[in-house]
């Protein structure tokens, strides 16, 4: 799952262990020894302090993307053993729509970026093919004069 969004791979393992049979708690552990990154690390540490009995709100609260907030609620509700398969599909079907939208606007963006090398490179060298020859003369008829 090398290159999917964070909260869509740890749905995805999550859906897929319930599909399997297998708890909520089992798909996001098999997410946590897979993956890499920073969600992990929020996901590692709103399940520890789930395990501790303690309220993981504020982890929750902290991030950015509403999409990963609702996941988490989504599967600490499937943690206290609500059946959770159902929402997980919609809630796939809404990630899977915002990872599209998201890349279209990035490949929007994309020609306008590409431009930069163009300016940085590309056009100084079309000035001096420009104005190179007449400096040459320039300065050849102050030295020569």
């Amino acid at each position: 799952m090398e290159g999917l969004a964070p909260p869509l791979a740890l749905l995805l393992c999550v859906k897929r262990a319930i599909e399997k049979g297998q708890s909520v708690k089992q798909g996001v552990l098999i997410y946590i020894k897979k993956e890499r990154g920073e969600f992990v690390t929020v996901v590692t540490l709103w399940l520890g302090l789930l395990q501790q009995g303690q309220d993981p709100r504020e982890a929750v609260q902290k991030l950015s993307s509403p999409h990963r907030r609702t996941l988490l609620q989504v599967l600490e509700r499937g943690l206290r053993g609500e059946s959770i398969h159902t929402v997980l599909v919609r809630l796939e079907e809404e990630l899977v729509e915002a990872c599209n939208e998201e890349l279209t606007n990035k490949i929007a963006q994309l020609p306008f970026i590409m431009l930069i090398p163009l300016l940085l490179f590309q056009f100084p060298a079309f000035l001096l093919l420009l104005f190179g020859p007449l400096l040459q003369n320039f300065f050849h008829s102050l030295g020569g004069g």
